[in-house]
């Protein structure tokens, strides 16, 4: 009997087992005994029980969406049929029938229709087909009919496909019981085994609910491939007999028996306080806090370093602590008289270092070696002395090396640091020695704190770390193959996946690194799940981890080609372009995003709302209509509500109103993040009518769609409203900005008293964003305002350009030193950034020489490289600042070199600018090489040309880091294009361009020659050439037509002409490139498309100042003249 249950839940094979349309009925589980008859089948059971679980839902919604179409469907066939019908009445007429034929919604014109004996019948595909009367009216009849009786069909399979999954989860509840009761009756302790079949029972009912429960399924898994989730995920059917572990979003009670052992194993371990000491002002801490304050070295360090002095805890934190401070008080870097006082002896210091070693294992030898790595000077230091020294550590070494505010940033030694944890990393996570050197739980903690340091100063790197991740688990899941050992692993391979994912929090800001790498390192784990034995498998937070990195990728091809595909209306249906567009299944114009959320679903794990609006955000509304794919970059762990991701996913303001007025359910009402996403809408910017972009791949508003049907005054109305009047309207509605929506207004504020009033009305409900206009500058309440927020004001304070520039400059330079100090800061690029660009504008303005304004410009330049590393977007910026100063006086220059050749007669002002450009020529009128500067020393302080020297050297330090990291490169599998798009050098054009410039503005023209060689030699690589000229057109980021340009305008005249333009082609052509070398006309067009014309000027001075010194040379020649 068992044997014959077994079977009915197999596959369900009994003649009588199935409705007309050949769904399996499921079976009732009326005796459990029927189906098992012993705990060991009850895997096997509800593995297959599962498995029909998971395909009825899919049926499910494969019916639901197949009963949409077809509603949509039946009233157009039937409305054709009546036409065709009425038509065939009145083929016998003479005259003609004047109707009126719907043109759009609302907008009708009229026609005159003669008797005829055909039609034409659309019959979609960009096809049409012309029928007799009687035969169309067969056709449609005979369409009509099959489309009812399909509908009637597909209602009648969607009740009894819910009755089966009814059936199933009753049948699982009640065999998932009988087992619980099973294991009661095998406990001898009788109130222990009460207890822990009420909480499975209670656990199961809560998780059948929430579809989080533990499931079971067979050995089919998900394959991953190298490339994207659909490759991985098309061919994986849905996960069955394969263990899918709780989903940690969730909440849940755990499993009681997990509980009992946790209690009576590790009493101590989860009982254990953490001990603590007093500081003198009253407040206890921990000792590694004391030690971190002690290493950092503050101002206030003094009250914590006699606080540890006088301690006598037996601590390893406490220890070194003592070691480090008789070190200082032996070198006089600290106050010696009292602190030898209060520290032990060193008769006391080795009766305790002996008991730690007791304890735990760490010879003295061990203690004084650690003490002299933590005393090095920075982070950088102390992590070159823990890589030469070749014992085990502490792992409290370890956590402070790695803390959050360590300032790493030399990659050489996080390349290093790789390399030692792929040595010792697997003693962290196997624990094989005694003591506090290593310990399991530390894995993560240590896996975590140097991810997010490597994602936070090289990303590019965390590619070698997941390797070396990769090698830990292979070991440590080949140590053993209990069901209990594959869980653990399960739940650690899941953990280690959620750490390599994109995170706002870890990433420095303004940092061009392609999610292709985070995939990568997905990729990796995932394939060395593949080989396995019994793989590896993903649970919830899993798949969201993989969902959030494939989000933040651009679109591949498909989904291109999907999104050219959207109509302009709202909803953006999808519109056949071609015939095989017409037969393509719904499935295949998903997301990557999505469709990983559907194998989400078939595995077994429920959506959140949070979910839902990713999927918004990635292409398609939870009822499967189409949305507008935004490409949403790593952000803040907020939850987005669908109605807040709906007004997100949209082309413009338009749409976005008609979205923010669709309340998604009757009477809900607008909060402040629905604000902030219209708000969001109506200040981003008009995509420029020449651009490529498709809508959501920028922060851009994309063209309106306006219905040929809609009168002007139906098209004001729906017309949505400026900030302004939204804001009166939230302020109605009793809704104080807050957060994000905050952080839009101020970034978007049309002056600085809107500011202001924005701030004020949010100080009602944070009173410390006060801080930020108060006159007063309080750093305890500065600090405790969001960054994002702080960000926005210094932006706004900056680019103010009136008479008062220079004391709102000053006071952003005042608020960034308060908040920021002298500590490393992601954001330190971001608001010093602002702050120089708000540098840059004229001298005169700023109440400043312009010595003084080159100077300021390098402070704050040097001030951005300690806080964070001068990045990508400063550089371009500094660049630009160059320019500005030399295009303030260059119209100037011109005019008193038209008047006179003699330089002391132009004005003080404009002999800075003289002195750039007679520096690049030598006294016979030619181009000098880069390398005769260095024989006349550095440039004057306060000059443009020292400014120019310090952006080159800047230059050059981007490309020793750039090497440094290629030297350790670990991205085989990332494509081409995305590595060099991901370089931390200014390889890509929009950058390279702003540096080209600068070169011509400052006339270092062998420099620009160079430059030009360099971005050849990079972008003429084989297999990334080979991917460029595979492309139907190239991005933006790799297009040089106007670096060119530039370079014929300001480059090539001055250094050969002709010769160094054939020697540039000649390089072009060599390598193979799609790169175009602009002739006269291509140049002439680029000049004027420029506003401005500083670069005919700085031509026209360069050419004039030229000539001069070849008269001049000409002159000291011949004296008397040149015929003499």
């Amino acid at each position: 009997m068992a044997s014959q249950g077994k079977q009915i839940a197999a596959g369900g094979k009994e003649e009588t087992l199935a409705n007309p349309r050949g769904i399996p009925t499921a079976p009732f589980v009326d005796k459990v005994e029927d189906y098992v008859t012993s705990r060991g089948e009850v895997e096997g059971t509800l593995q297959r029980f599962q498995e029909l679980i998971s395909k009825y839902q899919f049926m499910e919604m494969n019916l639901q969406r197949r009963m949409a179409g077809l509603k949509d469907k039946i009233p157009d066939i039937q409305k054709t049929l009546d036409t065709v019908q009425f038509m065939k009445l009145r083929k016998d007429e003479s005259e003609p029938i004047e109707t009126t034929f719907e043109l759009n919604d609302t907008l009708y014109a009229r026609a005159n229709i003669p008797p005829t004996e055909e039609v034409y019948i659309w019959l979609g595909a960009n096809v049409m087909l012309s029928y007799p009367i009687n035969e169309a009216e067969d056709l449609l009849e005979s369409k009509l009919k099959s489309a009812k009786t399909s509908l009637s069909h597909c209602e009648e399979d969607l009740d009894f496909i819910r009755e089966q999954i009814t059936t199933m989860e009753v049948a699982t509840a009640r065999v998932y019981n009988w087992e619980v009761v099973q294991k009661r009756k095998e406990k001898n302790d009788e109130e222990q085994s009460k207890g822990h079949v009420c909480a499975l029972r209670v656990e199961f009912l809560l998780n059948r609910h929430m579809h989080t429960s533990i499931r079971w399924y067979d050995d089919t898994r998900h394959t991953a491939d190298h490339r994207t989730a659909r490759a991985w995920s098309s061919a994986a059917a849905p996960a069955r007999n394969a263990i899918a572990l709780n989903d940690y979003d969730s909440t849940r009670i755990r499993n009681a028996t997990t509980v009992t052992k946790e209690n009576t194993r590790r009493p101590k371990i989860r009982n254990k306080v953490l001990v603590k000491l007093r500081h003198a002002d009253g407040q206890e801490y921990s000792h590694m806090q004391f030690l971190t304050k002690i290493l950092e070295r503050e101002k206030s360090v003094e009250p914590w370093e006699l606080a540890a002095a006088r301690s006598r805890d037996n601590s390893i934190p406490i220890i070194l602590a003592h070691l480090i401070l008789k070190n200082r008080v032996a070198e006089e870097t600290a106050d010696g008289k009292q602190l030898s006082e209060l520290l032990p002896s060193e008769t006391e210091m080795g009766q305790r270092i002996e008991a730690i070693n007791q304890k735990r294992q760490l010879e003295q030898d061990t203690l004084r070696s650690c003490a002299h790595i933590l005393s090095g000077k920075n982070d950088d230091q102390r992590c070159q002395r823990l890589l030469e020294y070749d014992g085990q550590v502490p792992v409290h070494v370890l956590l402070f090396l790695l803390r959050r505010d360590s300032a790493l940033r030399d990659i050489s030694t996080l390349r290093s640091l790789i390399e030692r944890y792929k040595v010792d990393g697997i003693l962290l996570l196997k624990s094989p020695y005694p003591g506090s050197v290593a310990r399991g739980p530390n894995y993560l903690k240590i896996l975590s704190l140097l991810e997010k340091h490597i994602a936070r100063t090289e990303p590019r790197l965390l590619v070698n770390l997941a390797e070396a991740v990769s090698s830990h688990m292979t070991q440590y899941v080949e140590t053993g193959n209990s069901a209990k050992r594959y869980v653990k692993c399960c739940r650690l391979f899941n953990n280690i996946l959620q750490i390599f994912q994109p995170e706002s929090n870890s990433l420095a800001k303004q940092l061009p690194v392609a999610n292709a790498y985070f995939w990568e390192c997905q990729r990796i784990l995932l394939t060395m799940s593949e080989t396995f034995e019994r793989p590896l498998q993903v649970n919830g937070d899993g798949f969201r981890t993989i969902r959030n990195t494939l989000a933040g990728m651009p679109k591949n091809e498909a989904e291109k080609h999907s999104a050219l595909l959207h109509a302009p209306s709202w909803p953006p249906y999808l519109t056949p372009g071609d015939g095989m567009d017409e037969i393509t299944d719904p499935e295949a114009n998903w997301s990557r995003t999505v469709e990983a959320g559907m194998l989400m679903q078939e595995a077994g794990f429920a959506k959140s709302e949070a979910d839902d609006s990713l999927d918004i955000l990635k292409g398609m509304a939870p009822n499967g209509t189409p949305t507008i794919q935004q490409r949403t970059l790593a952000g803040s762990h907020r939850t987005i509500s669908t109605w807040e991701a709906s007004i997100r996913a949209t082309r413009d303001a338009h749409e976005a109103w008609a979205r923010f007025n669709d309340a998604p359910s009757q009477g809900a009402t607008a909060g402040v993040n629905e604000y902030a996403a219209m708000f969001e809408k109506l200040t981003l910017r008009e995509v420029a009518p020449t651009s490529k972009l498709l809508p959501g791949d920028k922060a851009q508003n994309f063209p309106a769609y306006r219905a040929a049907n809609l009168a002007d005054i139906e098209w004001a109305k729906s017309r949505p409203p400026s900030v302004e009047e939204l804001y009166s309207q939230m302020r109605q509605a009793d809704i104080i900005p807050s957060g994000h929506c905050l952080f839009i207004l101020v970034s978007n504020a049309p002056d600085l008293n809107t500011a202001h009033r924005y701030l004020e009305t949010a100080a009602e409900l944070d009173p410390d964003i006060s801080s930020l206009i108060t006159p007063k500058i309080e750093r305890s309440a500065l600090r405790r305002v969001g960054m994002g927020l702080f960000s926005a004001y210094i932006n706004m304070l900056a680019r103010r350009d009136d008479l008062s520039g220079w004391e709102n400059l000053h006071r952003a330079i005042a608020l960034a030193e308060a908040r920021l100090g002298d500590k490393r800061s992601r954001w330190a690029s971001l608001i010093w950034g602002a702050i120089l660009k708000g540098a840059s504008r004229h001298h005169s303005a700023l109440r400043m020489s312009l010595s003084d304004q080159v100077e300021l410009i390098m402070a704050i330049a040097k001030r951005i490289d300690r806080g964070n590393r001068l990045n990508l977007a400063n550089f371009a910026e500094l660049n630009k600042s160059l320019r500005k100063l030399i295009r303030y006086d260059l119209r100037s220059l011109v005019s008193d070199l038209q008047q006179s050749e003699n330089s002391a007669l132009m004005s003080s002002s404009k002999q800075p600018l003289r002195a750039l450009y007679e520096a690049a020529f030598d006294n016979e009128g030619r181009v000098k090489a880069a390398d005769e500067y260095g024989e006349r020393g550095p440039p004057m302080p306060g000059t443009l040309k020292s400014l120019m020297e310090y952006i080159k050297s800047e230059f050059a330090k981007m490309q020793a880091r750039e090497r440094s990291y290629q030297a350790a490169a670990r991205d085989n599998y990332i494509s081409p294009l995305d590595r060099m798009l991901s370089r931390n050098d200014a390889v890509r054009s929009e950058h390279a361009l702003e540096y080209m410039m600068t070169l011509g503005y400052a006339g270092e023209f062998d420099e620009m020659k160079k430059l030009l060689l360099f971005l050849i030699r990079e972008w003429g690589q084989a297999d990334l050439v080979q991917d460029l000229v595979a492309l139907d057109e190239l991005p933006p980021s790799t297009d040089f037509s106007e670096l060119l340009c530039v370079f014929r305008l300001l480059g090539e005249p001055m250094l050969g002409g002709p010769v160094v333009a054939e020697e540039a082609q000649d390089a072009i052509v060599e390598t193979g490139l799609p790169w175009t070398w602009p002739d006269t006309a291509a140049v002439n067009a680029y000049m004027q498309m420029h506003q401005h014309d500083s670069i005919r000027h700085v031509r026209g001075v360069l050419a004039y100042i030229q000539a001069q010194k070849r008269t001049a040379a000409q002159t000291r020649m011949h004296p008397l003249g040149p015929n003499c």
